[in-house]
């Protein structure tokens, strides 16, 4: 929104805002997992996101939180300029310097070129989004994939009476359990209490229907053992929000498995983001072992 003197009116993302978001983030030529309209709402309070409508855009503004600071590129068709321009005046209008956020190399081309010689632009390895073809993680066809089809085959073998089943209505709160357990094997209850991850999954499960999620939990002898959930950014990606497992089924296979049986369920999608690793090494080494086809660079740029 747009107040009679042209100011932007920011707000938190709410629930009912969804339908509108998610049909400019579809529409959208990014497969970043920042445009993911769910990532938008989940990711509200980790981030100190706001949004706002302005025309035929969603404007995104990252408040400092975690780390993250400025401006997302707008998200929808028009003027893109126009949009750029009103971005410009509100940092002013706040006594700030214009700053973007996790730009892709399209987005940063653009801006560098309507700001010509006027940005300064920077990149941070960890906000990379690792992006997959869909194909090759659902058949881990290969040499390359050698090592991940005898995790998937171990889990198979020694847990041979596994199942699994799609997320639904009866069986979503299994992926809470999931969760809460993978939490308690690494930290205390009330430390997990405030993980901002933990409470987005919860919120995940109330709004499953509303966010238009998807997902899938794996049971061993009718235990949930692992889970995962994700939602569409448009027609080519959709985007891994979360993936966990617990105990001795982690140590044997059970993410394999659960990553090449989901990835199967996903065949309308060319491309899988599995997100970015946040500058953990040992994220970094397992992204890297499902060999991405994209590694999709994100910049931060300021006006100098």
């Amino acid at each position: 929104m747009v107040t009679a003197m042209g100011e932007l009116v920011w707000k938190a993302p709410e629930i009912n805002d969804i339908e509108w978001i998610r049909k400019l983030t579809e529409s959208s030529r990014s497969i970043g997992s920042d445009t993911s309209y769910v990532n938008i709402f989940l990711l509200r309070h980790k981030y100190d996101i706001e949004i706002c409508f302005y025309k035929t855009f969603l404007l995104r503004r990252y408040n400092g939180k975690a780390g993250r600071a400025g401006y997302g590129y707008p998200i929808g068709n028009g003027d893109i300029r126009e949009a750029l321009k009103i971005l410009e005046k509100d940092a002013l209008s706040r006594g700030e310097k214009l700053m973007f956020c996790l730009l892709d190399e399209r987005q940063k081309e653009i801006i560098e070129k309507e700001y010509s010689g006027m940005m300064s632009f920077e990149s941070y390895a960890g906000n990379s989004d690792y992006i997959y073809n869909q194909q090759e993680l659902a058949l881990l066809k290969g040499n390359k994939y050698h090592k991940k089809k005898n995790h998937v085959s171990r889990f198979e073998r020694k847990f041979s009476d596994f199942r699994l089943e799609l997320i639904d209505e009866i069986n979503k709160y299994d992926a809470v359990n999931v969760a809460k357990m993978w939490y308690m094997e690494r930290m205390d209850k009330s430390t997990m209490q405030k993980s901002a991850e933990f409470a987005a999954i919860s919120e995940s499960v109330e709004y499953f229907d509303k966010l238009n999620l998807s997902g899938a939990i794996l049971y061993v002898n009718e235990n949930p053992v692992a889970m995962t959930m994700a939602s569409a950014i448009n027609g080519k990606a959709c985007d891994i929000h979360f993936e966990k497992a617990i105990g001795g089924y982690a140590d044997n296979g059970a993410y394999a498995a659960i990553n090449q049986k989901f990835a199967r369920c996903l065949d309308e999608y060319e491309y899988i983001n599995r997100e970015e690793d946040i500058g953990i090494e040992g994220l970094r080494k397992a992204k890297m072992s499902y060999h991405p086809v994209i590694l999709l660079k994100k910049y931060t740029g300021i006006k100098i």
